[in-house]
């Protein structure tokens, strides 16, 4: 499941992005618009790379948990066969 919503996310943050630079371009004149838009790309940007992360880490804690399944189950079927 974790997958799933990591790809969502990953879908929608550049979805964002891009919606907020064609609202910008719709404006007239220049009162700092810019600015404001290299803040909301650059936040938006860091909590892309720490969903990342956050994703990162539950996929490696997920694969440490499988392998000590594996590991125990191994165990079992040695413990049977002796």
């Amino acid at each position: 499941m974790k997958i799933m919503n990591m790809s969502k996310t990953g879908f929608a943050i550049p979805t964002a992005i891009v919606l907020a630079m064609m609202l910008t371009a719709c404006g007239d004149t220049d009162d700092g618009k810019a600015e404001k838009m290299g803040a909301q790309i650059d936040q938006a940007v860091e909590q892309a790379k720490s969903k990342v992360e956050e994703a990162k880490d539950s996929v490696s804690n997920a694969m440490e948990r499988a392998g000590d399944k594996m590991e125990e189950a191994g165990d079992r079927v040695e413990d049977k066969t002796d």
